[in-house]
């Protein structure tokens, strides 16, 4: 292969989408903040550079998602975001004010001991399916219309109980294609 990006030793590439330059940015990190600006703050690059930094990261903080949040075009999207104790929320794009990359963001989702820190987010609309998944290997088929659209600084609603020591190991977005397939028999639906 062929390095993409230079990485450092204590660092890790979490996601990559394909843009045209022109579009806006959304980074969610593990103790509930988020960061909205537009990909034009992004300077081009060669391949082997370590790019410029998108959000300002507290101490222990990482980044656990990535989203390219479309500009308007008639269809609502949402960010959904999961934590560790199976948690979720959906919360409008457009909540999250623009601001220039590299800043500390804003509240995506309000960490507590109740629902833990956020493990993951998707952009989704209101055809979208989730799939949750545990630890311990709980598992479960959502359609996101089903959970709450609720404002950034808010904890969310419980998707999935756990069992004590449990904790959500990733919440993936069933590509559209994909979700008209029946999960029981694998018949695709018309």
């Amino acid at each position: 292969g062929i390095i993409a990006i230079g990485i450092d030793e204590d660092d890790e590439l979490i996601g990559v989408r394909i843009t045209d330059g022109q579009q806006i940015l959304f980074l969610a990190t593990h103790d509930g903040m988020a960061i909205r600006f537009g990909e034009e703050d992004v300077r081009s690059m060669g391949r082997p550079a370590y790019g410029v930094r998108g959000i300002d990261l507290g101490k222990s903080d990482y980044v656990v998602g990535l989203a390219v949040t479309p500009k308007k075009n008639g269809v609502i999207h949402r960010i959904l975001s999961v934590t560790e104790h199976g948690f979720g929320k959906r919360t409008d794009v457009e909540e999250y004010r623009l601001q220039t990359r590299g800043g500390k963001g804003v509240i995506n989702v309000k960490t507590t001991t109740r629902n833990g820190k956020v493990v993951g987010i998707q952009l989704v609309d209101d055809t979208s399916e989730l799939i949750v998944i545990s630890q311990y290997g709980k598992i479960i088929r959502i359609d996101t219309t089903t959970v709450r659209a609720a404002g950034r600084s808010t904890q969310g609603v419980k998707l999935l109980n756990l069992e004590d020591g449990d904790k959500v190991a990733a919440a993936v977005v069933i590509p559209p294609e994909e979700a008209k397939i029946e999960p029981e028999t694998g018949t695709l639906l018309q």
